[in-house]
């Protein structure tokens, strides 16, 4: 096999290739196997008619034409690793040059292969961190939470109050005098300043006594369940049966002791701190994260072939069937609530699927020049935290060896891929220049 042209054109490689006609009529063999198969010749079975019946029938020109296709895959294989390409997509444009005894076999084709990456601003990115210390009114408001949420109801004879828990009967009208069954209760209940039907309901039953009947009109919320009501001015005949005042309890050792495991409030407030920071933490290194990739791409700006770009969208679009399963809603469904095609969404994702095409091939390029890779025991971690999740009970060792030994190439590849990209960021940080 020889490469008669190699020529480049963007993302576009052209090639020319020739080989010997012996390998095109040596090819003929699996070209008849393949195409006996499915041949249909009168009296014999399929897969069972012999070479020179087939080709009296058929003729030989399948025979050529399956076998010159059979060479140029393998021409066109040898030719990616002789000549290092990167293919992101089928080569297109085939092309038959000759196909000779004398004159051998040559063809042509084209196909889209990796850009030509070579990053350069990578190291000392200005990136924004948030902060990730808790404040003393953050943990304050965690308190109040956890006040609120222990919080008593007790009766009172008083007039009703704002954030009082209120029982109360009504009766629902039309502004033409129809009754609304829907919204007419013997006995219901709400916590005043929630609005949960309506603020005008809320107002007017504040200042109420209990088994006192108040008449009043109400705009119900455009969201209320009730959809009958919802969004329109009713009649209301409302009788007050109870109040109840909210009673948050003191917050002091006594109290924290009765809710948990900690004997202090200021236990308490140090493990309030703890959680949060942890949270922050983790929100701030996803932030500082987003921020260094941004500022990445802003540094080091290319085009992509489509095809790759094509690839991310299909990824992106697999992903998003899997978890719509996982949750029991179907892809069609899922575009019919969201008013989109397939088309149109492909479309959305597609500024992100460019983006994510672009971080690849920067991440992958800078790896390899900073000799950046995941040692043989970090793989072997990943594997093992793979293998053992979900699971109640971890894998001993000798079982976590026999699932390794039943494992494709790709999966172990994979693995690698993603723990290179992690390191190669982390990198990428370690090296950055962080304002907090």
């Amino acid at each position: 096999m020889k490469i008669l042209k190699n020529k480049r054109n963007n993302f576009t490689v052209t090639l020319e290739i020739e080989t010997d006609y012996a390998a095109v009529e040596k090819a003929t063999g699996p070209a008849f196997q393949e195409l006996a198969r499915d041949a249909k010749v009168p009296g014999f079975r399929p897969g069972k008619v012999p070479r020179h019946i087939f080709e009296k029938h058929y003729g030989t020109a399948l025979l050529l034409e399956r076998a010159s296709t059979i060479v140029m895959n393998d021409c066109y294989r040898q030719a990616i690793d002789t000549e290092k390409l990167q293919p992101v997509d089928y080569p297109r444009d085939v092309e038959v040059k000759t196909l000779d005894k004398e004159k051998g076999f040559v063809f042509a084709l084209a196909i889209d292969v990796k850009p030509e990456v070579k990053p350069e601003k990578y190291k000392g990115l200005k990136i924004q961190r948030p902060a990730d210390q808790a404040s003393a009114e953050e943990i304050e408001k965690e308190l109040a939470q956890i006040r609120e949420y222990h919080a008593e109801y007790k009766a009172v004879d008083r007039p009703a109050q704002n954030e009082d828990l209120v029982g109360y009967a009504v009766k629902a009208f039309t502004l033409d005098g129809q009754p609304i069954d829907a919204l007419t209760k013997e006995r219901t209940g709400t916590r005043l300043g929630t609005n949960f039907m309506s603020p005008d309901f809320d107002q007017a039953v504040i200042g109420m006594k209990v088994n006192e009947t108040k008449k009043f009109k109400v705009k119900v919320n455009a969201d209320y369940f009730v959809k009958e009501a919802a969004g329109q001015e009713i009649e209301t005949e409302t009788l007050l049966l109870e109040i109840k005042e909210r009673v948050l309890p003191e917050l002091n050792d006594e109290f924290i002791k009765k809710i948990s495991a900690k004997q202090s409030l200021a236990e308490m407030r140090a493990e309030i701190k703890t959680n949060l920071e942890k949270q922050k933490k983790q929100t701030a290194d996803s932030q500082a994260k987003n921020n260094l990739i941004e500022e990445l791409l802003k540094a080091n700006d290319f085009a992509v072939p489509e095809a790759l770009v094509r690839e991310k969208v299909d990824i992106m679009l697999r992903n998003l069937e899997a978890d719509l399963r996982n949750r029991g809603l179907e892809f069609a469904k899922y575009l019919q609530m969201a008013g989109k095609t397939a088309e149109t969404l492909r479309q959305d994702y597609r500024p992100a699927a460019e983006k994510r095409a672009k971080l690849d091939l920067l991440l992958e390029k800078i790896a390899e020049k900073e000799e950046i890779k995941p040692s043989d025991a970090e793989i072997d971690a990943e594997l093992e935290r793979i293998l053992n999740g979900g699971r109640q009970e971890a894998l001993k060792a000798e079982e976590i060896e026999k699932y390794k030994k039943t494992l494709p190439p790709a999966f172990r590849e994979n693995i690698t891929r993603y723990l290179t990209e992690d390191k190669t960021l982390d990198f990428l940080l370690n090296n950055a220049k962080i304002n907090n």
